[in-house]
């Protein structure tokens, strides 16, 4: 993996400090640095890897790092565009390039780099991006650490040379961060309380001769229709079918209702014709924001349906509980993490739900 790596830079805060700004009272600033850092540097330059940094800052410290290494950026706005300038000077290609980086003016440079590599302590969004995510946090040794990932042979032999990607480090950081997110679940009071009132509340509806609906977006109409499924079809069990409805499958309908009103009416207008009191409506929106989701739940509510939101994490204040009844709040920011714990707690619902119904066969 080592050999298409010709040239590794790096953000200096968050990377290899801390991120933190330390005082001695007066008017000096300072910084730790790892020296296991500095050794890793000094070992990638002797095989002959261009090492350097792209810094926002320029201060006593970069400055005087930036003597250490082959090449310096200090005061940098645009590193993406720094990256295509250093391509350029050395006739470097930008997949020779790994960057590390760990916040928010380090993406378009991690985008652009053939190997985006963060701290674990990085920001989300960087996370989402990066082909490897370290297991050491800023300044406690990040290029030490991947001096030695790129060294590894348990890494290199699933590494796809041609665009950087570390495959099998990043199907072991993904199902870390969706181990991490279940355990977040599994001790979330909140949501297993408000999923376990949901399942009581479609049951009675059932019960009833109500209805359920749901709706979202994207992979979140997907899920919709996933869980509608189960229902209709079958969980666990043969028994009767319930009368669950994804309100994203007749394309005639969200055509007409788009074209003729607006794209935010494609739910509601359906609920309008179809929903009646006692009936329970899920809408899935991973942000908690989706125009026509909410729209939907806001006339749903109106009607006297009981009113559901699957979300990731969500700002509590929002207006959205006026008439929203119960909120199922995956506890993550990362879109994929909070569909699969979405599609997750979808099944765990079925499961109650076939098992309540069927009187516990």
């Amino acid at each position: 993996m080592i050999g298409r790596i010709k040239a590794i830079l790096f953000d200096i805060d968050g990377v290899v400090t801390d991120g933190r700004k330390y005082t001695d009272g007066i008017s000096r600033e300072l910084k730790s640095l790892s020296f296991k850092d500095l050794d890793a540097i000094n070992d990638f330059k002797k095989e002959g890897i261009l090492v350097g940094c792209i810094s926002g800052e320029n201060t006593d410290f970069s400055r005087e790092l930036a003597e250490q290494l082959d090449y310096s950026s200090l005061g940098t706005k645009d590193k993406k565009e720094t990256l295509e300038s250093l391509c350029s000077e050395y006739n470097i290609g930008n997949i020779n390039i790994c960057y590390v980086g760990d916040g928010k003016y380090d993406i378009a440079a991690l985008e652009y780099a053939g190997l985006a590599v963060c701290p674990h302590d990085a920001i989300w969004e960087v996370k989402s991006i990066c082909d490897v995510i370290l297991d050491t946090n800023g300044g406690q040794g990040c290029i030490a650490e991947l001096y030695t990932r790129l060294h590894q042979d348990k890494y290199s032999k699933y590494a796809k040379y041609g665009n950087g990607c570390d495959f099998a480090h990043t199907i072991q950081t993904r199902i870390s961060a969706h181990g991490e997110m279940i355990k977040q679940v599994l001790n979330d009071e909140r949501l297993i309380s408000e999923t376990s009132i949901v399942c009581q509340k479609i049951v009675e509806s059932f019960h009833n001769n109500g209805q359920l609906f749901l709706c979202g977006n994207g992979g979140s109409a997907a899920d919709a229709q996933h869980i509608a499924a189960e229902l209709v079809g079958r969980f666990y069990m043969e028994r009767q079918a319930y009368s669950a409805e994804a309100l994203t499958t007749n394309t005639s309908i969200i055509t007409a209702l788009a074209n003729d009103y607006d794209y935010d009416m494609i739910f509601a207008r359906q609920i309008d014709a179809k929903g009646k009191a006692g009936d329970v409506l899920i809408g899935i929106t991973t942000s908690g924001k989706s125009p026509n989701v909410l729209k939907a739940l806001r006339c749903a509510k109106k009607q006297g349906i009981v009113t559901v939101i699957m979300s990731g994490k969500i700002n509590r204040s929002l207006t959205m509980f006026d008439y929203v009844d119960y909120v199922i709040e995956i506890p993550s920011n990362d879109t994929p993490r909070i569909q699969e714990g979405h599609i997750l707690i979808g099944h765990i619902m079925c499961e109650i739900i076939e098992s309540e119904l069927s009187g516990g066969e």
